[in-house]
């Protein structure tokens, strides 16, 4: 399943890097964390790719844009296929939503600043 460019609203770099994951071969399901090299290395604050792949064959990836005190972070998920309704959690209207893929940790609570389209997030985890 691969949709990249289509409906996409992450930035060319980090549709280099989904499609640099794809070209990796990630079976499903699995989560990994892989090193970036080359120019995709400034696709993330620490030159790494977080890469979930799903029982149903999509692939979403997290690229940490910034990252502070006790491992807080920004950051923008990007999948090639929308994500499903029941995925992207709200808990209540005074809660921000988030983001759910379960079995797949650093996927299972991140929080929600902009859904740029259904398949690209800008997200934050805040430990606080």
């Amino acid at each position: 399943m691969s949709l990249l460019g289509v409906g996409c609203g992450g930035s060319a770099q980090d549709t280099r890097v989904l499609a640099w994951v794809h070209a990796q071969s990630v079976a499903p399901p699995s989560t990994r964390e892989m090193s970036l090299s080359g120019d995709l290395a400034g696709a993330s604050a620490d030159a790494r790719v977080h890469v979930a792949r799903l029982a149903d064959g999509r692939t979403c990836i997290l690229l940490k844009k910034s990252i502070g005190w006790k491992s807080n972070f920004e950051g923008v998920l990007l999948c090639d296929a929308p994500l499903l309704p029941a995925e992207i959690v709200t808990a209540s209207p005074a809660s921000p939503a988030y983001v759910s893929l379960t079995g797949h940790v650093v996927f299972e609570e991140l929080y929600v600043r902009t859904q740029r389209d259904p398949r690209t997030f800008d997200v934050y985890f805040d430990l606080n």
